[in-house]
């Protein structure tokens, strides 16, 4: 789908397409996040399948399997043989399961709970509250505590854009004088994984709630680099594991609200010393024009926790009310920007 960002592109004859295109782009995401739960492309990967074979080996009904690819299809995701077969192509390849490149935790945390609370954003727009909590009775993060799939689906998502989105970090800062690496809310280790293998001399701790990090050692292990990283579970904020001399949040602070965000920086301030450094890697919203995937982040913030992305600026004054002052910034090749500080 093109999305625009200026309208002078557009003329009379095609902003009404364009306008009915991004509109029914749910019924897209909504059949994709159905064969990924139904796991369509895992079903293809030994070969080409009807309607009627896939409807078998998922479960489902025939015809509406058969409307359901044929639909996809339509959109570039599977192929349709002259045999009246079904067939994995290479977007239909992202649906697939443990892959080096898969989408499909992604796909499935969008289309689920994401999904439902986006279609209470109108509710976020008039009162300021957040569409999760309103349609779920919880926060998010409660929710994903109660709903051990949800979490599963979640942290999947953020292993899968962890390498598309944030590897490009990797060309763009300087590892090499780091010892060690505390990254603080590292979830299951991804980004703390590919850290170390590119950095063989460097030991790491890995730091995130003990019902998040229950699920790091495998990652670590699959990674080699279990031997090298210490698993600490714990909040943080009321504490952080010292004896780091690089302290890593990444996209960490865009999930809290500045007094939270605050109070993360001020316990990493706790137990650095002034030779340490804080690396915040996150997104961040451009003064002027915007792409649409800033654009979505920022509202996705909202609806799931009531934030919206932060300027540079904001980062800024955030760094300075918890006693730290900016080194250097540094903008990726990816969407996300880096900002080093040290102690004021």
């Amino acid at each position: 789908m093109a999305l625009y960002s200026d309208n002078t592109q557009l003329n009379s004859e095609n902003s009404s397409s364009l306008l009915l295109e991004m509109m029914y782009g749910f019924k897209i995401s909504q059949a994709l996040f159905v064969a990924a739960k139904l796991e369509i492309a895992d079903i293809l990967s030994d070969g080409s399948k009807t309607a009627d074979e896939l409807a078998k080996a998922s479960g489902v009904n025939s015809q509406g399997i058969y409307h359901l690819m044929r639909m996809l299809v339509s959109v570039g995701v599977f192929c349709l043989e002259d045999n009246d077969k079904f067939c994995l192509n290479s977007l239909g390849k992202h649906l697939l399961t443990g892959t080096s490149d898969s989408l499909r935790g992604t796909v499935l945390a969008m289309g689920d709970e994401l999904y439902q609370g986006w279609g209470n954003l109108l509710y976020s727009m008039k009162t300021g509250e957040t569409a999760f909590e309103y349609t779920f009775k919880m926060s998010f993060y409660d929710y994903l505590k109660q709903n051990s799939e949800a979490a599963v689906n979640f942290n999947e998502w953020m292993k899968e854009t962890t390498r598309e989105w944030l590897l490009p970090v990797l060309e763009a800062y300087d590892f090499s004088e780091v010892k060690t690496l505390v990254d603080v809310g590292g979830g299951i280790g991804t980004l703390t994984a590919v850290i170390l293998n590119a950095n063989p001399k460097m030991q790491a701790i890995l730091f995130d709630r003990e019902d998040v990090v229950v699920d790091a050692n495998p990652v670590l292990k699959v990674a080699g680099v279990a031997d090298r990283c210490q698993i600490v579970g714990g909040s943080f904020f009321d504490a952080v594991p010292p004896s780091g001399d690089l302290y890593l949040l990444s996209r960490v602070l865009l999930n809290w609200d500045d007094d939270r965000a605050i109070t993360i920086l001020k316990k990493c301030y706790q137990v650095m010393t002034a030779k340490d450094r804080l690396m915040i890697v996150d997104f961040m919203l451009p003064e002027g024009k915007m792409s649409p995937f800033i654009g979505m982040g920022s509202l996705t913030l909202f609806a799931i926790g009531g934030n919206f992305m932060r300027t540079q600026d904001e980062f800024y004054h955030l760094l300075s009310s918890a006693g730290f002052k900016v080194t250097n910034m540094i903008e990726t090749k990816g969407p996300a920007s880096v900002i080093e500080a040290t102690l004021a």
